[in-house]
């Protein structure tokens, strides 16, 4: 047999992971041996009262492709609205049901119908439906192999958000740094061009062919350069929701290397999006909590996470593996400062030491 053939499996179902689509192909095409047609029917947009079948198997006319299901109508909009797996075994017949999609299930042939919710950290992610065209009973045994089923999607969407998330910010990483390159190198160049014209036109005199020509040249490297701003300006430019991760992976960045010591940025949800006043408290406090890791902390590590808040908002932790705090700590100017910052956004900033050695540094902004 092979060594290398479970690591090879593992390494397949991780990158399936990282695709979303083709994660939630396959466990349509599971949960579609409970039955003979099933269905992922995801939020328009996030905490909308609407749900899209976005991706189907088994189905027969292709009504149901992209069919937008409110909350609490049909079972896919009951258990949108409850949170909880229901089933009917007979789907015409239930009382249990509204019945607004009556005609598009009877052209389908479909005769009971079991939805689940799709779930990640108490956020609904969507709900998986399987549909079966012969008579009988789906049960409790075949809800929860459905559940389970769902519980996968579920982490294989949260991974590949992640997954997507991390590709963004890297990408707008390497945009600032080329901005910063184009800034050093030819705005450096264009500077030096316009100066040494203008030199040219001190030392030559009065020709006016030549001081006019002289003079192009100038307004030529003027207009360059602030045709270089603009560009700079648009490639260092973040979309709100990104600034801040990108913020802090170059905080990050900087952090370890002053001090050798590694310092990670884990992001664990799509950071929400916040007003650029909100981002500098947020990233200021960070520096500052970082700064007191690298003073008194004496780590060997440093993880930096942001996470969207329970409810709207936001949480940012710094948390590192050093000697902790000191029974007589007393907050210095700059964390006094950060609190206060935060504060005024209506946020709390707290710092607490672990008992196994460490310190956590906490931030939590509301929505």
């Amino acid at each position: 047999m092979d060594p290398t053939a479970p690591l090879s499996r593992e390494h397949a179902e991780l990158v399936g992971l990282l695709d979303r689509r083709a994660a939630v192909r396959a466990a349509l095409d599971l949960l579609a041996t409970e039955g003979d047609v099933a269905w992922l029917a995801e939020p328009v947009d996030e905490d909308a009262p609407e749900l899209t079948l976005a991706q189907l198997t088994g189905d027969r006319t292709g009504l149901l492709r992209g069919l937008t299901v409110s909350r609490g109508l049909g079972l896919t909009g009951k258990v949108h609205g409850t949170g909880t797996p229901a089933w009917v075994d007979d789907y015409f017949g239930s009382a249990e049901i509204t019945h607004t999609f009556d005609r598009l299930i009877d052209l389908e042939g479909v005769r009971r119908l079991l939805a689940v919710p799709v779930r990640r950290d108490d956020r609904l992610l969507g709900v998986l439906a399987v549909g079966a065209r012969a008579d009988g009973s789906f049960g409790g045994r075949a809800a929860a192999r459905a559940q389970a089923v769902a519980d996968e999607v579920a982490l294989a969407v949260a991974v590949a958000e992640r997954a997507r998330l991390a590709r963004e910010v890297a990408v707008h990483e390497e945009r600032r740094r080329v901005a910063a390159e184009l800034h050093d190198s030819v705005g450096a160049l264009l500077f030096a061009i316009g100066s040494g014209v203008a030199g040219l036109s001190d030392a030559l005199g009065a020709d006016p062919e030549l001081a006019d020509r002289l003079r192009r040249l100038q307004d030529q490297a003027s207009e360059a350069s602030a045709a270089l701003r603009d560009s700079l300006r648009t490639l260092r430019a973040s979309p709100a929701a990104l600034a801040l991760s990108v913020a802090l992976r170059a905080d990050c960045s900087a952090f370890s290397d002053r001090t050798g010591v590694p310092a990670e940025l884990v992001v664990l949800d799509d950071p929400p999006e916040l007003a650029p006043s909100r981002t500098e408290v947020v990233v200021a406090a960070v520096r500052e909590a970082l700064l007191n890791v690298e003073k008194h902390a004496h780590a060997a590590a440093v993880v930096v996470s942001v996470a969207a808040r329970p409810g709207g908002g936001l949480v940012v932790a710094v948390t590192d593996d050093g000697d902790g705090l000191s029974r007589d700590h007393e907050p210095g100017v700059g964390l006094a400062a950060s609190a206060d910052a935060v504060h005024r956004l209506g946020g709390t900033l707290r710092v607490v030491a672990d008992p196994q050695g460490g310190t956590t540094w906490r931030l939590e902004l509301p929505g």
